[in-house]
């Protein structure tokens, strides 16, 4: 009996099973199946700028240290006591070419003058005396050649004195070199400014006992100051010494000019250097004028001084007929992206000049391109996409 229970409970969980496993396949091969949608490919919006070819010029952008163009050290050139210091040489004084700066005791040098200008008489009056003697004995040598034969040979030289009068005019002139050389020591009692200039130190007082050894003042030019700049070797071609340069010094600038191009290259970075004149570095900038928010302090600041760091712009020539892009849209290798008919295309450029922040290139661009300025990360040639408005051309100022 319970046998047959046991066997009747297992036919039955048999058909459940058998069911559920029936429902479960007719669910599944009636249940709809999911489609792939197709994917739709949107265009990327980007921006770009309009290339065009110009005549723009390349400028540099350096920098460099203020020096003197002239700067002495003066040092008297006779020995002795100082007795007069100027009340104006003192340092940061502007003072004139030829300005007397200090005087050593003359007293001594007029001596010596005097007694050369005692010589030069002297000489003079030995020079005299032989040539009234060679005079005489002229005369008498002539009545004695008439008195004598044709045959007879006369030192004629030696009777009419002629190096007894060699000897005094060599005397003279002796006499009158050691005057021009005490007057010129005379001269040299005075020491005074070689230029227009300043001092930059005062070593001497009055009372000082100084002689060729002795520095006395150190003085420097300010006509004129010097600028060395160092630029590329590939902008040196192109460098345009007509144009004048720019010196910047915080909120004032000033122009200057190129004076030479050294023939020397820098040691550590083999780049070309520029010398470059300022003119009365000391004037006040005119430009500052204009600037009324900045107090007078500042104002003065205008000055290129000694010492003090300049930035400096040198222009080029133009170079005709290149395109002329930012290096930020450069690509690694020379090339740059493009949009043409909405789809990005890679130009390499043919490059005729690079500076720090554009280049320059004659070639790889072609008609109806547009460069690219969005960063659209990893890309490649064809993706379409689509146009912001385009801003002007990179070279529109220039043009």
């Amino acid at each position: 009996m319970n046998k047959e229970i046991n066997t009747r409970h297992v036919l039955i969980v048999i058909a459940i099973l058998l069911i559920a496993a029936a429902v479960a396949v007719l669910i599944i091969k009636t249940a709809p199946k999911p489609q792939r949608a197709s994917e739709e490919k949107v265009a990327r919006l980007v921006e770009t700028i309009a290339l065009e070819r110009s005549s723009e010029g390349p400028q540099w952008m350096g920098g460099g240290e203020v020096s003197a163009a002239q700067r002495v050290t003066l040092s008297p050139q006779v020995s002795g006591r100082i007795e007069y210091v100027d009340a104006d040489a003192v340092p940061g004084t502007r003072l004139q070419k030829g300005q007397l700066l200090a005087r050593i005791e003359p007293q001594e040098y007029q001596l010596q003058v005097q007694q050369s200008k005692a010589a030069v008489i002297q000489a003079q009056a030995t020079l005299d005396l032989e040539k009234g003697q060679a005079s005489i004995a002229k005369q008498e040598y002539q009545l004695a050649v008439s008195q004598m034969n044709n045959t007879q040979a006369i030192d004629n030289a030696l009777v009419l004195r002629k190096p007894q009068v060699a000897a005094a005019e060599a005397g003279l002139k002796t006499a009158r070199a050691k005057l021009e050389l005490m007057e010129l020591n005379l001269k040299r009692t005075q020491i005074k400014m070689p230029f227009n200039g300043q001092i930059i130190a005062r070593s001497t007082s009055i009372g000082s006992q100084v002689s060729p050894n002795t520095m006395l003042f150190d003085v420097v030019a300010t006509d004129e100051f010097w600028v060395q700049v160092k630029v590329s070797q590939q902008f040196l071609p192109l460098l345009d010494t007509t144009q004048p340069v720019i010196i910047k010094q915080g909120p004032y600038q000033r122009e200057a000019t190129v004076l030479q191009t050294l023939v020397d290259v820098d040691a550590k970075d083999r780049q070309a250097k520029i010398l470059i004149s300022v003119k009365n570095p000391l004037a006040r900038n005119s430009a500052a004028d204009d600037v009324t928010s900045l107090g007078t302090l500042d104002r003065i600041l205008d000055r290129v001084l000694l010492g003090s760091y300049v930035e400096c712009i040198l222009f080029a020539k133009p170079i005709e007929n290149t395109f002329v892009i930012e290096n930020r849209y450069i690509k690694e290798g020379g090339f740059i992206w493009v949009v043409n008919d909405n789809k990005l295309y890679k130009r390499q450029l043919e490059m005729v000049y690079q500076g720090r922040f554009k280049s320059w290139a004659t070639d790889g661009i072609v008609e109806g391109d547009e460069l690219l300025i969005s960063n659209l990360g990893v890309v490649t040639e064809g993706t379409p996409v689509r146009l912001a408005t385009s801003q002007a051309p990179l070279n529109a100022k220039a043009k």
